[in-house]
């Protein structure tokens, strides 16, 4: 494509070394409203490009597209060369929008936790409905009603692309959460659960937030949010300190401040570029009597690096801390939910905050193949694309404690280290197989269904 490029241009560029782009011409867009694809392109009609640009330019606006998870795929070429002047063509092939799914699934912290610890009591079930892309402007309406061992129940809504410049975007949500089985303490890093025929644990949160998005990889996110937390009777007679200081019930608002700059060329699986993030947050603005009260701070820095052709280097840093100073089950998790080191998914291990260091060498084991299933008549699904990766793995991880709570581990330097295959496929779908070795000797094989970081 890009040499086809090449050649159209090739009789100007003696003359010229820039190009005007005269028109914009989007195709495939059945219901995505042009003003969202032309909000994600670093060009727009009327420019006037340096031709030496143009192949960046064009591939950095398709990873634009394909990062909003609307189009499984984007082409962008030039066509109707008219002197020095040139219309550009984008075509795009929409996702399936409207996704009504049963839910059946593992409710541990991560599967591996739930496979290795035969935690098979732990099922979730129900019903969850997504409308992307609603209205054709990226709008997102979430509902959802999930029984078994978690009970949820919520609904939510965001609008991306407000006012004329579409900077502004919004979300309401709405969640009730409550369960029997709750894991109400760590002892010895592993969660100790308590259970009775009422619900132990309820938790109801609303919250607003407003983004401002006002270049193409910059957000900022400002969110207020409401919570109450209530438990039993008896779930705090096993655990005082559940909550917060002795409570068994407690309301607060919370307020937090996100700047992101994503310069990754994709977001569920990032080979190229750079991502950083900087949140603040308080929780317990002295509003309510007898508030909860503290703050939390994270920063985070990746890079991706394309060594050389098939090869790839990724690094990872990341750091928060909280000053809260008496623990708390509910708000004290550091590794063993989202974060860990290689070879530690199965350790939990509270603390004030934490710092980790991700390192991975990945080699494009299969590259990016499209296959063309002509007998599936719906376009959102007869184009199907998949990579294979094999990686190699290498983490640092600590976890800082200065609670009134002995927790083996914290405060001492954490490592892992192993080797993985990773599966990537459209509609963002990830596997990751991986064998990894932890600072203790334990190896173990281990599956997870995201980016490594």
């Amino acid at each position: 494509m890009m040499r086809f490029l090449f050649i159209l241009l090739f009789p100007i560029f003696a003359y010229s070394q820039t190009i005007k782009v005269c028109k914009i011409d989007i195709t495939g867009n059945k219901k995505t409203h042009p003003k969202i694809i032309l909000r994600e392109l670093t060009f727009r009609a009327g420019d006037t490009l340096n031709i030496s640009d143009l192949k960046n330019k064009f591939q950095s606006s398709k990873d634009n597209l394909l990062n909003t998870s609307l189009f499984n795929f984007a082409e962008i070429d030039s066509t109707n060369l008219q002197g020095d002047s040139v219309t550009i063509k984008i075509n795009v092939v929409e996702r399936w929008y409207l996704w009504p799914i049963p839910i059946f699934e593992q409710a541990s912290r991560n599967f591996n936790t739930w496979f290795y610890e035969k935690d098979f009591d732990k099922i979730n079930y129900g019903f969850f409905l997504a409308q992307a892309n609603f209205r054709g402007r990226n709008e997102l309406l979430r509902m959802i009603v999930r029984r078994g061992y978690r009970e949820q129940y919520g609904f939510a809504y965001s609008v991306p692309g407000l006012g004329k410049k579409q900077q502004i975007g919004a979300e309401v949500k709405f969640l009730y959460y409550r369960q029997h089985k709750v894991s109400y303490n760590t002892v010895e890093n592993k969660p100790v659960y308590f259970s009775t025929d009422f619900y132990n644990y309820k938790n109801l949160s609303a919250s607003a937030n407003i983004t401002y998005r006002p270049a193409i990889y910059n957000w900022q996110n400002f969110e207020i949010s409401y919570n109450e937390q209530y438990i039993t009777d008896t779930l705090f007679k096993v655990n005082p300190s559940f909550i917060w200081k002795n409570k068994i019930n407690t309301n607060y608002f919370s307020i937090s401040y996100v700047f992101t700059r994503d310069k990754r060329n994709a977001n569920y699986y990032p080979l190229t570029g750079y991502y950083t993030s900087f949140l603040i947050s308080k929780t317990g603005l002295g509003i309510l009597k007898n508030e909860i009260d503290f703050f939390t701070i994270n920063l985070k820095f990746s890079k991706y690096v394309n060594i050389h052709k098939r090869f790839y280097y990724s690094v990872a840093a990341q750091t928060e801390y909280s000053n809260i100073k008496n623990y708390s089950t509910l708000f004290t998790h550091a590794f063993g939910y989202k974060y860990f080191t290689k070879g530690m998914e199965l350790y939990l291990i509270d603390g004030n905050g934490f710092g980790l260091l991700n390192n991975s060498f990945r080699y494009e084991l299969i590259k990016k193949k499209t296959i063309n299933f002509k007998k599936i008549k719906a376009e959102k699904f007869t184009k199907f694309h998949f990579a294979f990766y094999l990686s190699l793995n290498a983490d640092a991880g600590y976890v800082v404690n200065q609670m009134n709570v002995n927790m083996p581990h914290s405060n001492e330097f954490l490592y892992g280290y192993g080797a993985g295959i990773d599966f990537v496929t459209y509609y963002d779908i990830v596997f990751r197989f991986e064998y990894s070795i932890n600072k203790f000797g334990e190896k173990g094989l281990f599956l997870h269904f995201n980016a490594p970081f």
